[in-house]
């Protein structure tokens, strides 16, 4: 039996971000991959580099598919995005190194 915390954590646990495109991959992995390939992007700019990797997938399947999987991960908290109407995501990745230097622990 799952207690609610085991189910709290299959429902947030962290986001995988896959490092390649795989057409056996779940669609979320994918879409996730797409976005990890954009940065920043809207969810129909994601569903345009969804048509790139399954051009035999219909246009509008893909931009329905892509809303609800980055609006759900949007609403967990797994990824960013702004407020502004047509959303723009980001899986807030470091970018750029810190700089600066740690004490020495001894």
């Amino acid at each position: 039996m799952d207690s609610p915390d085991q189910d709290f954590l299959k429902d947030y646990k962290p986001l995988y971000v896959p490092h390649k495109y795989d057409a056996a991959a779940s669609l979320q992995d994918n879409v996730v991959y797409a976005l990890a390939q954009l940065e920043y992007a809207t969810a129909p700019q994601v569903a345009a580099k969804m048509d790139e990797f399954e051009p035999k997938t219909d246009k509008t399947t893909h931009l329905q598919q892509t809303r609800e999987i980055l609006e759900g991960l949007f609403n967990k908290g797994l990824i960013k995005g702004d407020d502004e109407p047509e959303r723009q995501y980001n899986l807030s990745k470091i970018l750029v190194p810190n700089s600066g230097k740690a004490d020495p622990l001894f």
